[in-house]
């Protein structure tokens, strides 16, 4: 396989009830000249036996046990061909069938000089509930401190993993935001294309451990946008360890309470009009 493979599609699955209808959405897309790509983490009975159903359709499907969805998804990017990659996890969908089409076909022109396309999103939640995820043109420390690029809406040049290295896997859950943010620190060019390319449906991993999601996403945000944050307090153990801190952004009133390395909560403190 060669550069006339424009995409590769990379499906991470274990263990996912709904990985049909990622299967389906993959091969109904009017737009097929991509390379797909089954990660599979050695998945039951059932799985496997929807996933087989589609391998006339894969151009590789592995199924072993990996070490977490982005070791997983490191692996699909080792064995892909596409100069863009497209991470379209079982479970979630590309929004239409013509959604490839759109982005591959109609605005190629504008993947020119460009390392990451991100497009919106439909967010559908547990209850049947569905919210519009709309990305702003800027993404800047308001929208990385409350929000993160959907990467099944993303398109990114394979190139990249390339100079940059491919997911940190010492994060289960934030790794893609964490590469978003290094890809964006190294100067690489993002563009917001503005259709809505998948479904995001809200029972991953990200959703059910809130608290480790928040915990990895404060170690992010330190990491690449350290001056947001000054120490204001430090209770140490024993004079010697940092047990408790108190940290207030530079730029408003907003504080955060850190116990060891782990952030609790935070709260903004409203100055009083005179």
């Amino acid at each position: 396989m060669s550069e006339k493979i424009p995409l590769t599609v990379i499906t991470v699955c274990y263990n996912e009830k709904e990985v049909e209808r990622t299967c389906k959405s993959i091969i109904n897309q009017t737009f097929q000249n991509f390379e797909w790509i089954v990660i599979d983490g050695g998945s039951n009975k059932e799985t496997l036996e929807t996933l087989n159903k589609y391998k006339n359709r894969m151009n590789i499907f592995v199924s072993e046990k990996d070490a977490g969805i982005y070791n997983a998804m490191n692996k699909g990017i080792a064995l892909s061909e596409g100069k863009w990659l497209n991470f379209m996890n079982a479970g979630d969908t590309f929004f239409e069938d013509e959604t490839l089409e759109k982005i591959f076909v109609k605005n190629i022109l504008f993947l020119k000089d460009t390392d990451v396309i991100y497009c919106d999103s439909f967010y559908h939640g547990n209850d049947g509930s569905i919210k519009a995820g709309n990305f702003p043109e800027k993404l800047n420390y308001a929208f990385w401190n409350i929000n993160c690029i959907n990467h099944q809406a993303a398109f990114i040049k394979k190139a990249l993993f390339e100079k940059f290295g491919t997911y940190d896997e010492q994060y289960k859950i934030c790794a893609d935001c964490e590469k978003f943010l290094q890809f964006q620190k190294e100067g690489c060019k993002f563009k917001h294309l503005k259709i809505t390319a998948s479904n995001f449906f809200l029972n991953g991993c990200s959703n059910v451990h809130k608290r480790l999601t928040n915990f990895e996403k404060g170690q992010i945000l330190n990491k690449y946008f350290p001056f947001k944050y000054e120490t204001v307090y430090t209770l140490d153990f024993f004079d010697k360890f940092p047990l408790l801190r108190i940290k207030k952004r530079r730029d408003n009133e907003k504080f955060g309470l850190i116990f060891l390395k782990m952030p609790i909560f935070t709260w903004n403190v409203s100055k009083q009009k005179k």
